[in-house]
């Protein structure tokens, strides 16, 4: 970095680290609900975690679907902050209730329905009634799932973020006992086994919804906000704004998330050992890209803040730091994989068979580690342009012809797992190297119209 950049870099840098740190502990918060879900329900029985892991996943889905369909909210309210319009940051939370309502009872709907599509999941009967029970219950939690993710998006748009990190964290820390309770039961409350999760989750939602809805109407950051029970009469340019914004990214998302869904898929006729060890690779490097992704939102945020105040040029520059500070990190958590390969897998796992096929995927994991988190941070750099549809496709393409085509042929013809893992590089390689591209082009053309 040029001489003269050098307290500009800095400033930017601890600008990303005040929004970045507190996110970053959000989504480890996050993670460690699942982490304890897994642990409490194995506890019962591998029946009942069986049932938790196939329902999981599934909600997993519906729950990026759901966050997607809202993720506009953030950078376009930080970008209304940004320009000093209170009122307009308050609009926008405002009728995002409506697509939370909508997003959120739809997909309310099709877990209620989970007794009748499940019979297509090809599992014993036990483990798909644990899965379905652990459905039901979590559909009385997707509509506050759905009102907290909107009001998480205005707060983190607002730059408040520390409050949001401390609800979950507070969050993290209801969830287990609420877990043991209804995983095993107590006085008049049966055990539920693994579906008993699904209650604990579900008032997990409830508790954040409240919580946030409680910190929203009350702190006088938001004093423009009037939160009521019922929403406004809806704004269609102001709904139609935020879904074309909103819905490339949930497309994007999701993409990501069944890319590597398929790949599990995939590698199923391999047999349990190597998925096992694909698992575990995937589980670490997922804990480290969460980092990278809390960085990301950080960017997006900050982006569209300074785009908002008529500053394309410091728009750039922040995109430029950030995603130089996410290739460092890169760099840094691949020198950790493979130089604690064995240590990280020996925390999931003593079978040798499984410890080695997964220290090596490690090995892989540290490249990927580096393409994922250059695509993830440019893609962060985006939406704070609000680009957001022409990057969907890209992802679409990386993802679905260039990544699972590559990983397709390089394992079935050549190295096995290892060629899927090759593919995931491929795939997210070409990803990084279309969206760079892309924030090039749109960066160099917001400086031109400004």
């Amino acid at each position: 970095m040029p001489r003269l950049y050098k307290r500009a870099t800095a400033t930017e840098l601890r600008n990303l680290a005040n929004l970045g740190g507190p996110l970053v502990v959000s989504n480890l918060a996050v993670v460690s609900m699942g982490v304890t879900d897994t642990i409490v329900a194995g506890q019962s029985g591998e029946v009942n975690l069986a049932g938790l892991a196939l329902g999981s996943s599934i909600w997993a889905v519906c729950a990026v679907v759901l966050m997607g369909m809202l993720a506009a909210l953030s950078p376009v309210v930080a970008s209304l902050r940004g320009g000093r319009d209170e009122e307009g940051c308050a609009r926008q939370m405002s009728q995002s209730v409506w697509i939370a309502l909508v997003g959120g009872l739809l997909v309310a709907l099709a877990l209620l329905a989970s007794p009748l599509w499940s019979q297509w999941i090809q599992t014993e009967e036990p483990v798909r009634k644990v899965m379905v029970l652990y459905l039901l219950a979590l559909a009385t939690g997707t509509l506050p799932f759905a009102f907290g993710s909107a009001l998480r998006g205005y707060c983190e748009g607002m730059a408040q973020v520390r409050p949001v990190m401390r609800i979950y964290l507070a969050a993290a820390a209801l969830n287990i006992p609420l877990d043991i309770l209804f995983v095993f039961g107590w006085g008049p409350i049966p055990a539920m086994g693994g579906a008993g999760c699904g209650w604990a989750t579900s008032l997990v939602c409830w508790s954040i919804a409240i919580a946030l809805y409680w910190h929203a109407g009350q702190d006088p950051a938001y004093r423009a906000l009037r939160l009521k029970l019922l929403p406004p009469r809806p704004h269609w340019p102001t709904l139609k704004h935020l879904l074309a914004v909103g819905m490339p990214i949930c497309i994007g998302a999701a993409s990501e998330v069944t890319f590597f869904a398929s790949l599990t898929l995939l590698l199923a006729s391999y047999g349990a050992t190597i998925v096992a060890a694909h698992q575990i690779g995937l589980s670490i490097g997922s804990t480290f890209y969460l980092v990278a992704l809390a960085l990301a939102q950080a960017v997006s945020i900050r982006t569209a803040q300074v785009l908002g105040q008529g500053r394309p040029k410091r728009a750039r520059f922040i995109s430029i730091v950030g995603v130089s500070s996410g290739l460092v990190y890169a760099l840094l958590t691949g020198v950790v994989l493979i130089g604690l390969r064995n240590v990280l897998v020996l925390a999931y796992t003593s079978n040798p068979d499984i410890i080695a096929i997964a220290s090596n995927l490690l090995l892989l994991a540290a490249a990927f580690q580096l393409v994922d988190v250059a695509q993830a941070m440019a893609w962060g750099a985006l939406r704070g342009y609000k680009d957001t549809r022409v990057p969907m496709y890209m992802q679409l393409f990386s993802y679905w012809l260039v990544g699972l085509a590559a990983a397709y042929w390089l394992g079935e013809q050549y190295w096995g797992v290892y060629g899927y893992w090759v593919g995931i590089c491929v795939g997210l390689g070409t990803a990084a190297v279309l969206l760079l591209v892309r924030l090039r082009h749109t960066s160099g053309k917001a400086l031109i119209a400004h």
